[in-house]
């Protein structure tokens, strides 16, 4: 039952991001910033430092087709984005492993790439408009900084999982 603990947080936090966009987000773009969560991105970047590229990459399909099919009209930018950015940030050194520093500074990357990557593909294929100045001070500046607030509060509790998951998987190979 522990293999499907991972799945389940990945989409318990896609139904926290969701519940907070629907609360938070606000409903018209002359606000002064959009504050976008980003929690399943932070979890498949945790996965990949922790469980490898290949499991990563898998979460970040997952999740990305989740967004596809639930947020947007057009299947396979933010299944592309997410799983490219899992990818990407998949440093499975063990001197990442261990330093919530590196950890932070991947994930604040990763979070800017995924914002920037999904942004420019919307507006390479004319489905957006807005320019990138704007963009950059309205919502991903305002959501990265949520982001990597959310970050830093995830950070432990994953790490608890991962480490419990690896207790789990080494018992059952003995």
């Amino acid at each position: 039952m522990i293999r499907f603990l991972l799945p389940a947080v990945v989409f318990g936090l896609f139904i926290l991001e969701s519940t907070w966009f629907q609360i938070f987000v606000p409903l018209s773009l002359d606000q002064d910033y959009i504050l976008v969560p980003r929690f399943v991105l932070i979890a498949v970047v945790l996965i990949s430092i922790f469980r490898g590229p290949g499991i990563g990459v898998l979460f970040g399909i997952t999740g990305g087709l989740l967004y596809d099919f639930v947020y947007t009209d057009l299947l396979g930018i933010y299944m592309f984005s997410l799983a490219f950015t899992a990818y990407i940030s998949s440093f499975t050194y063990t001197a990442v492993r261990i330093s919530y520093l590196w950890q932070m500074v991947i994930m604040l990357g990763a979070i800017f790439i995924f914002e920037w990557m999904t942004y420019g593909l919307y507006y390479v294929i004319g489905y957006t408009d807005i320019l990138f100045e704007d963009f950059f001070i309205v919502r991903l500046l305002p959501s990265w900084i949520l982001n990597g607030l959310a970050a830093l509060l995830l950070l432990y509790p994953f790490q608890k999982l991962f480490h419990r998951l690896e207790e789990s998987e080494a018992l059952q190979q003995h």
